[in-house]
C-alpha cells in the first residue's frame, strides 16, 4: 500500500521540486499541497496521512503550531530554510529536518529513514509496555504531550480549555472544545456538556445529570442536550 504524503509550504517552487522528487518513489502518494496554514488546518479537519513535509515559516501562521491539529501519527519531516528550527524540529518528534534548498539524495535519506522505522524488528520483551495513544498539544509557547489515558476530562473557559489528567495536572490551552472533542472522538471521549468532554473509561457512576469519575470522585455536569449521548452509552 502507498504511502499518502502531503505537502506544507508556500514556496510555489519548492512544491513544484518536491512534486516531481515523490513522483519517483512509486511507494508514495501526494494527496495534497497546502500553501498556507489555514489551508492546511482544513486539509487535517478532514484527512489523514502517512508523511506531512512541513514548512515552518507560513505566509500567515507557523508550522509548528500546525501539529495540535494533525489526526493521525505521520511521521514529519520539517522543511525550512533556517537551521535555527533544527532543535525544536526533533524536540516535537520530526523524523528529518531539511534545510532548503532540498537535494534529492537529502530527500532520498528522509524517505529511507521513515521506510526503515517500519521494518521488522525483534519481539517485544513481554514486561515491556508499547507506547501508550498520545496527542501534541499547544500551551502557551510549548508544545506538551500529553498521555491520552491520562487525560480525565476538558473543560472550556473563556478563551482557553482546562485539560485535566490524572494526579491533578492540569494545563491550559488554546484550542476549542469541538476541535479536541474530535480529535479524541476515536479513543473513548464524549462531549456531555457544551462545556466537558469526559474519559469514557475514567466514569464512576452518573446519577440523575451528574457524571462521577473514579479520581477523586469529580462530579461533571451533563447538559440537556447531550443526555441521549449518556444514554446511548449507558445500554
Amino acid at each position: 500500500m502507498k504511502k499518502k504524503i502531503l505537502i506544507i509550504d508556500d514556496d510555489i517552487l519548492i512544491i513544484t521540486m518536491l512534486t516531481k522528487l515523490i513522483s519517483l518513489y512509486p511507494a508514495l502518494e501526494l494527496v495534497g499541497t497546502c500553501k498556507s496554514f489555514q489551508e492546511a488546518k482544513q486539509f487535517f479537519e478532514r484527512e489523514v496521512v502517512d508523511i506531512v513535509l512541513l514548512d515552518i515559516e507560513l505566509s500567515d501562521g507557523h508550522g509548528f503550531d500546525l501539529l495540535p491539529f494533525i489526526s493521525g501519527d505521520p511521521s514529519i519531516v520539517v522543511i525550512t530554510g533556517n537551521e535555527n528550527y533544527a532543535f525544536t524540529a526533533f524536540e516535537i518528534g520530526a523524523i528529518d529536518f531539511l534545510k532548503k534548498p532540498i537535494l534529492p539524495n537529502r530527500f532520498k535519506k528522509s524517505i529511507d529513514k521513515i521506510f526503515e522505522r517500519e521494518l521488522p524488528v525483534a519481539p517485544v520483551p513481554a514486561t515491556v509496555e508499547k507506547e501508550k495513544p498520545f496527542l501534541f498539544i499547544k500551551t502557551g509557547v510549548k508544545i506538551i504531550k500529553i498521555e491520552i489515558d491520562r487525560l480525565l476530562y476538558a473543560e472550556a473557559l473563556r478563551d482557553y480549555i482546562k485539560l485535566v489528567l490524572s494526579g491533578q495536572e492540569t494545563h491550559l490551552v488554546n484550542l476549542s472544545l469541538s476541535e479536541l472533542s474530535r480529535r479524541l472522538s476515536n479513543f473513548g471521549f464524549l462531549q456531555v456538556h457544551r462545556s466537558y468532554v469526559v474519559g469514557i473509561r475514567h466514569i464512576k457512576q452518573v446519577q440523575d445529570d451528574i457524571i462521577y469519575l473514579q479520581e477523586n470522585n469529580t462530579a461533571i455536569p451533563i447538559g440537556k442536550t447531550y443526555k441521549s449521548v449518556i444514554g446511548t452509552l449507558l445500554k
